[in-house]
């Protein structure tokens, strides 16, 4: 059964005009008009952030009261490379409402209350205040949310304040930490470093990735932490590597870089090692020792995601680099991340000894920088990410083999021992009937199934799907829509069919619900571009006519999976494009073609379908010349004039009119929907009446058109 879809001329010319020209972010912003409006006074979303990766680029709208941020309520929308919007993840709070935004306090002001609630006393080490519209207590209410690290305090503490009376609303400490201690979340920093005025490479002695790996050992015998002692056995189990990028001024060495440095962000104060010697090679009996090897792997691990996989990803806090304390925590066996730095504990086996703890603290700050602070623990999600990303290492290494239980550890030095269980990566938990509600139970779920897809996808294209569908996430996203969108991440940069299949059949046999997506290179095909059905039309979509400068064309498309849905794209000087759904075959699509120059062109076809395929016509075809009427031509003097208000409800204006002209406004179908002339002194269109959504003004008789949204 054939069916026929029939579009006006104008329609699919406008339709090229915007989309051959279209940015991504102009296209994450249609699709927030289209699905994300907010019909209360003063407020609005506004893009204030957006993650360009291998996948696409995700875009972040916040949403705002008179132009102040609405604490933890926005939505993110990716756009892959062929301009689809493919995934969005939204915290909308549609329950704030419009209040008042001009403080009463100062900033200082509510940083001395927080310092008064958390009873501060020593130093603070990082600190930050900012002004929010916050609905979690019960009503829209005007805050400082202030955070703060501090010397004597354990942990990244949040304190909001009223920015109204001063009284002071909450305290909690939102650091995450590496074992279950307390509570969870993350955000921000103001110091910024002073960069180092010569870069050096250093080297030191340091555990890659522990020593119990390196020698294939089991904790016991000259393998326990012994109070920290060394002896021949660690000290062999040393490896020997170089410290990239340190700082030298001259004089002394520091750890320091342009991913990580050392800093002094808690107790026990150990000092920076700062010394005259570029080698920073210790026994692990020495302070030392834990501060080369949290430096070493830190930088190691965020250079391999910025240069290696090619993703932007680097602290949000300190300039973009990420403040370490390889003996904090005040000494306690945990460890945690909070605020663009990361503290590690000294209990037990010292926490910067172990790779796994430092790198899966580290997962927590790229999960947090690569949603720029949008990182959710729903469903434990980043102590999962943590896990993975630490067993994604030390399995790439390749000293387990899959039939050692250790091959599935993390925490293999510093847990699996009498101090503590550790976690694994085997784990059987089916989602969500195993969910538990504890975070760090329940993440070795998330940890578990990235695993398996590791081991059939390779190392390196299972890091860069993981942080690229992440980068897509948002503060509320659950495993299911994790798994979602780290698909998505692959699809988006072409990994293959078997690829695809391989996530889809693990994500769905641990228990994830994944949308339906046939890869399938033969699902469909474009059988041709019949040429003899090319001819040019007028405005009214008439073929024959020849009054303008467009032709119309048949394409036949054949589905082997169907009904299909996607897009179909004719490809000439430009590109016309439009969404289809449902179709079944052969599916004959008679589109438009609108050449730049009004001069003949060849035509190829492409067709990309969720569900199908996307592939390109081998045959193209050559268009008639058009019979151009001389009267149609672009206008010099409409460069300058453009629409406002945009987007606007009632009524637009023209700006910068020099003279008469006729207008027409089309909605996205092509339909004409209204049409008035307009100059300098009447330049006002009442758009009232018309619908939510994208629309065209075309200045009749010349080739410029303006696009504007009805909100």
């Amino acid at each position: 059964m054939k069916t026929r879809v029939l579009l006006t001329a104008l329609s699919l010319c406008f339709t090229q005009l915007f989309f051959a020209q279209v940015s991504k972010e102009s296209v994450a912003q249609s699709w927030m008009d289209a699905n994300m409006p907010i019909n209360k006074t003063n407020q609005s979303f506004a893009m204030l952030n957006s993650h360009a990766g291998p996948s696409g680029e995700t875009f972040r709208f916040y949403h705002t009261v008179n132009g102040v941020e609405v604490f933890d309520s926005s939505v993110a929308v990716h756009v892959s490379n062929n301009n689809q919007v493919t995934y969005h993840a939204s915290n909308y709070d549609s329950a704030v409402q419009t209040i008042d935004t001009d403080p009463s306090i100062s900033e200082n002001a509510a940083l001395n209350a927080a310092i008064s609630a958390l009873n501060i006393t020593g130093a603070i080490t990082q600190q930050e205040v900012k002004l929010y519209v916050y609905d979690k207590l019960g009503s829209s209410q005007l805050v400082y949310r202030v955070t703060t690290m501090s010397e004597f305090l354990t942990g990244y503490w949040e304190t909001i304040v009223d920015a109204k009376t001063g009284s002071v609303l909450s305290t909690k400490d939102i650091a995450i930490y590496e074992k279950d201690a307390c509570d969870e979340t993350n955000p921000k920093d103001i110091k910024n470093p002073i960069r180092p005025s010569t870069l050096a490479t250093g080297t030191a002695m340091v555990f890659d990735p522990d020593p119990l790996t390196k020698t294939g050992s089991s904790y016991g015998g000259n393998y326990v932490d012994n109070n920290d002692q060394t002896n021949a056995q660690l000290d062999a189990a040393r490896t020997a590597v170089n410290l990239l990028d340190i700082e030298f001024d001259g004089t002394n060495y520091r750890l320091r870089g342009p991913y990580a440095e050392i800093a002094e962000l808690g107790s026990p104060a150990t000092g920076l090692f700062i010394q005259n010697s570029p080698d920073f090679s210790f026994t692990r009996d020495e302070q030392g020792f834990e501060a080369a090897n949290a430096y070493y792997h830190l930088d190691k691990s965020i250079r391999h995601v910025n240069e290696d996989l090619g993703i932007t990803c680097v602290s949000l806090y300190n300039g973009g680099v990420v403040r370490f304390d390889p003996h904090g925590a005040n000494g306690a066996d945990n460890s945690f991340y909070g605020g663009g730095a990361l503290q590690f504990g000294e209990g037990g086996v010292d926490d910067a000894e172990d790779m796994d703890v430092v790198l899966h603290e580290l997962g927590h700050g790229l999960h947090d920088w690569i949603t720029n602070g949008s990182l959710s623990q729903v469903n434990g999600l980043s102590e999962g990410t943590g896990d993975y990303w630490a067993n994604s290492y030390k399995r790439g290494l390749g000293f387990w083999d899959n039939t050692d239980p250790q091959y599935f550890w993390v925490f293999g030095w510093d847990g699996h021992n009498p101090f503590w269980q550790g976690r694994v990566t085997n784990y059987g938990a089916m989602y969500p009937g195993g969910l538990t509600g504890q975070i760090h139970t329940d993440g070795q779920m998330w940890a578990s199934v990235l695993l398996e897809i590791w081991e059939i996808i390779g190392k390196d294209k299972m890091d860069t799907a993981v942080w690229e569908g992440l980068a897509m996430t948002n503060s509320n996203t659950n495993q299911q829509n994790a798994a979602i969108a780290v698909r998505q991440a692959a699809i988006d940069m072409g990994y293959s069919c078997a690829e695809i299949d391989a996530f889809t059949d693990r994500f769905e046999a641990r228990g994830y619900t994944l949308p339906v997506y046939i890869c399938d290179p033969t699902a469909c095909e474009i059988s041709a571009i019949d040429t003899s059905n090319i001819s040019p039309c007028d405005d009214n979509g008439t073929p024959g006519n020849g009054s303008d400068d467009f032709f119309t064309a048949d394409v036949t498309v054949t589905f082997v999976n169907e009904p299909a849905t996607g897009t179909l794209d004719l490809t000439g000087d430009g590109t016309a494009s439009v969404s289809v759904a449902g179709l079944t075959s052969p599916h004959t699509f008679v589109g438009v073609i609108f050449p730049s120059d009004g001069g003949a062109i060849d035509l190829t076809a492409t067709f990309s379908a969720e569900g199908a395929c996307t592939l390109t016509d081998t045959n193209t075809g050559t268009a008639p010349d058009p019979c151009v009427t001389a009267g149609i031509n672009e206008n010099e003097a409409l460069l300058s004039v453009s629409v406002y208000p945009n987007p606007a409800n009632t009524t637009i204006s023209l700006s910068n009119l020099t003279q008469e002209y006729h207008v027409a406004i089309y909605n996205m179908l092509g339909q004409r929907v209204k049409d008035q002339r307009v100059d300098a002194n009447k330049n006002s269109i009442n758009i009232s009446d018309l619908s939510l959504g994208v629309y065209i003004l075309k200045f009749e008789d010349y080739n410029n058109v303006l696009r504007f949204v009805v909100k």
